[in-house]
Parts: structure tokens; sequence; C-alpha cells
């Protein structure tokens, strides 16, 4: 409904991504210790469409998100990389869509919306970057 309010018509792609909790091991991983992390039924969900005038265009409705929930910016190029801001959540978009292997990257339209709460220690960051991710593969595998 967000979608269709924001930008006048439907999504037409749709992705979700887990939360996760680690039931051994928090802060492990990354130091070649072992881990048990679970994925949760908490969610991110990125609904959108694709646009072709180059410029991203998202909204968060998710719970907590610093502001502003509403943002636009052109897509890298070559030459203009994209730079972090505010708001913080953005930069987790922001660096998915500069790293993507797949490009060109076609600009789009796009709702986040979490279940995971920010800042809990569930991996909400983590959710958002892996449904970005999975979104931009179904915009342009």
């Amino acid at each position: 409904r967000a979608f269709r309010e924001e930008f006048g018509a439907e999504p037409e792609l749709a992705v979700s991504a887990p939360g996760r909790v680690n039931l051994i091991g928090e802060h492990t991983d990354y130091n070649q210790g072992l881990v048990l992390p679970m994925a949760l039924e908490l969610v991110t969900v990125v609904v959108g469409s694709p646009r072709k005038d180059g410029l991203v265009s998202l909204l968060t409705t998710s719970e907590g998100a610093d502001e502003p929930q509403r943002l636009q910016f052109p897509l890298p190029t070559a030459q203009r990389s994209l730079e972090p801001g505010t708001p913080r959540w953005a930069n987790y978009v922001k660096g998915v869509i500069q790293y993507y292997p797949a490009a060109p990257l076609p600009g789009f339209s796009a709702v986040v919306v979490s279940s995971v709460p920010l800042g809990g220690g569930l991996s909400s960051s983590a959710s958002l970057e892996v449904a970005m991710y999975t979104f931009l593969q179904q915009l342009c595998p």
C-alpha cells in the first residue's frame, strides 16, 4: 500500500530477507571463530519498480529509521560514486548499489519496511543489505 501511495502504481518486484540471531559465537565469525546463527521470522521487505530516469527513489516505513524517510539520488557512474550521508539507513542501500556487480543498473523506486528491530542485535542492517541485493538481482540479473 505504501508503494502505491508514494509512487502511484503497483510495485513490479518484491523480495525479503530475514533477520538472524547468533545462538553461539557472538562477534567471533570475523575472527576465525565459530558461530551458530539462526534465521528469524522477522524480515526486511523491499518492493519496487524500475524507472527510466537513472534515479533511485526510496521510502522506508520501518519503525525507528532515522529521518528523512524519503530520499532520491542518481545512480553512481564511473566518475561519481555514491557518498554516505543521512539518513544512515540509506547508506546500507547505497553500499549495495555502489558495489552491485551486474551494472549498469536502471533507476528504481522502492519502499523498504522491516519487522527486524533496529539496533537490537538481530542483524537488521544485514537483513536490509541482503534484501536490497536480492531486489537488485531481480531488477538487473
